[in-house]
């Protein structure tokens, strides 16, 4: 074991000191984000989704979806579609009254050839029940080919339980 002069001590643990006082000062403690209130849309929530006509409301298909509501206003998507003809999505959450916002869109491809074929946006209203854990939505859906244009519209519902 080496001793360290206390000349050089100081030089030597003087950087650790300068940067355990700069995160303290900056809230860089484990206990920072613990103590800030989530909102209860954050969180991992499985959907049975049904696509719907928008004139009758009559259901078309269903599928099933995961999506993960980022604190601070993200959201990641993707559902049982093969992964060939869809990517993963990506967004937005807002909450709006007691509803939340959500707008999201990811690519399509076609399952030939594997090529960009578009880009789906869809947005949701979602209401989230008072226990916290299970949610239903109204969704409207826009396809856009590749060069912008709109190829069509849908509509469609969904019912979520919070997983994690």
């Amino acid at each position: 074991m080496s001793f360290i002069p206390p000349r050089n001590f100081a030089v030597a643990v003087a950087p650790a000191l300068a940067a355990f006082i700069l995160m303290q000062a900056c809230g860089g403690s484990d206990n920072a984000f613990a103590q800030e209130a989530s909102d209860p849309i954050e969180g991992v929530w499985e959907a049975q989704v049904t696509i719907r006509d928008c004139t009758t409301s009559a259901a078309r298909a269903t599928f099933q979806g995961v999506e993960v509501f980022h604190r601070g206003g993200t959201i990641s998507d993707t559902d049982s579609t093969p992964t060939a003809t869809r990517g993963p999505g990506f967004g937005t959450w807002a909450k709006s009254g007691s509803d939340y916002i959500v707008k999201l869109r990811f690519f399509t491809y076609d399952p030939t050839t594997g090529v960009v074929s578009g880009v789906i946006r869809t947005t949701r209203t979602v209401t989230v029940g008072a226990d916290g854990k299970t949610a239903t939505a109204v969704n409207t859906t826009q396809v856009f080919d590749m060069s912008g244009a709109l190829v069509r519209s849908g509509c469609g519902t969904d019912t979520e339980t919070k997983v994690l």
